[in-house]
Parts: structure tokens; C-alpha cells; sequence
């Protein structure tokens, strides 16, 4: 074979092997990757999302606004009495086919009893217990869900969602509490606005395991 041609040959397959091992490269590191237009939303979401700035601005706005639409605890508590399920369905809301309707509710009444970090409190005159709040750690979602204004679908993932619940609850934990714990005495009038979760399960309520978000000494 002619010089000439034989450096031309040993040439081009070089290029060959070359565009090969570049084209093999890309395939296992891509330059970019083609994504959804949704999960490029979700990912730049998941990427800035603070719990703690997204709920100061939630707390003091629209969960707080929200109160002026809260049922009297009274007057869900007769209710309850009355038609379980079609008060669940009237005041309720629900995440999900959760077993369980989370309810924002508002009332005065009465401090019966204050026992192991415990108040009872008594919304009628002379009348029992029906209000409970219990001064430790909180648990679960019932102010985040009984606001009814959030939706797990608005958020990047599910992680965001409770991450949400357990800022709420630090807040009620750092916030609300230490003024209870300060102010409720034995006889003592409180303004309250808060939040439960009653178990399908459990049939209606005699009284109320609230997650307080207000709590007034008028």
C-alpha cells in the first residue's frame, strides 16, 4: 500500500475512534438532559424552598386571617351530637381519604383545671370540660390542615408540605404556649382560636384536643 494512502487510512480511523469515544462519553455524561417543564418548576422550588420564611409569612397573613371564619367550638360540639358525618362534611377538611377531618375552631370559656401541663376549660357556665389543651410537645398537622388553605399539590414534594406542619408547630410550641403557661389561672377567662382533628373512628366528640394558634386573657 502506498505511503501516502496508508497515513491517510491510519488518519481517518483515528477520527473514527475518536467521534466513537465522544459519542460514548456524551451518552454516559450528557451536556444537558431534557426535562418536563413541570419537574424543572418542581426542582427549582425544591431547591429555594424555607419552611421558616414561607411560614412567617403564612402565620401572620392568611392563618391568622383565617380565624374570623373558624366554627364556634360550641356550636361544632352540638352539632357533632346532632350528625356526625354531615358535620364533618359542613366544617371539615380532609387530606386525602385520610380517616380523620381537621376542624379550625374559636370560643371563650372558662379555665376549669390546670394539671400536668393540662387546661381544661369549660365552655358554659357550670358545664364540663370541653376544651383540652395539653402544653407540650405538638404533633401532627391539625393547624396546617384545618386552616383548610393549603394543598400538598401546590408544594414541590411532600417533604416541603410537612415541613410546613412542623414550623406551625414549633410556632405554637415558642409562641402560644409560654403565653398560656403565663397568663391561665384557675377561673380565669380565655379567648381562644385553634385547631383539632377528629378520627372518623371515634364517633362525635364530647369535648375537643385543641392545638391552639390565639390564645386572649380578656
Amino acid at each position: 500500500m502506498p505511503a501516502r494512502l496508508t497515513v491517510f487510512t491510519s488518519r481517518r480511523l483515528r477520527w473514527v475512534a475518536g467521534l466513537i469515544g465522544v459519542a460514548v462519553l456524551l451518552y454516559f455524561l450528557p451536556l444537558f438532559r431534557v426535562v418536563s417543564l413541570n419537574e424543572s418548576k418542581q426542582q427549582a422550588a425544591a431547591a429555594v424552598f424555607d419552611a421558616a420564611d414561607y411560614v412567617d409569612v403564612f402565620w401572620q397573613g392568611p392563618l391568622l386571617d383565617s380565624a374570623a371564619s373558624a366554627v364556634d367550638a360550641a356550636e361544632l360540639l352540638a352539632a357533632f351530637q346532632q350528625d356526625f358525618a354531615d358535620t364533618a362534611e359542613r366544617f371539615g377538611h380532609r387530606l386525602g381519604l385520610g380517616g380523620s377531618a381537621f376542624f379550625l375552631v374559636s370560643g371563650q370559656g372558662t379555665i376549669l383545671a390546670i394539671d400536668d401541663r393540662v387546661i381544661s376549660i369549660a365552655l358554659r357556665d357550670g358545664g364540663p370540660a370541653e376544651i383540652i389543651i395539653k402544653l407540650g410537645p405538638v404533633f401532627g398537622n391539625a393547624i396546617r390542615d384545618g386552616s383548610g388553605l393549603l394543598d400538598v399539590s401546590d408544594f414541590a414534594n411532600v417533604q416541603d408540605f410537612n415541613a410546613i406542619s412542623a414550623e406551625i408547630n414549633s410556632r405554637v410550641e415558642t409562641q402560644v404556649f409560654p403565653l398560656l403557661e403565663a397568663n391561665a389561672t384557675v377561673g380565669k377567662l380565655v379567648r381562644f382560636v385553634g385547631a383539632t382533628e377528629v378520627a372518623d373512628s371515634a364517633g362525635a366528640p364530647s369535648e375537643l384536643k385543641l392545638v391552639p394558634l390565639v390564645a386572649e386573657f380578656p
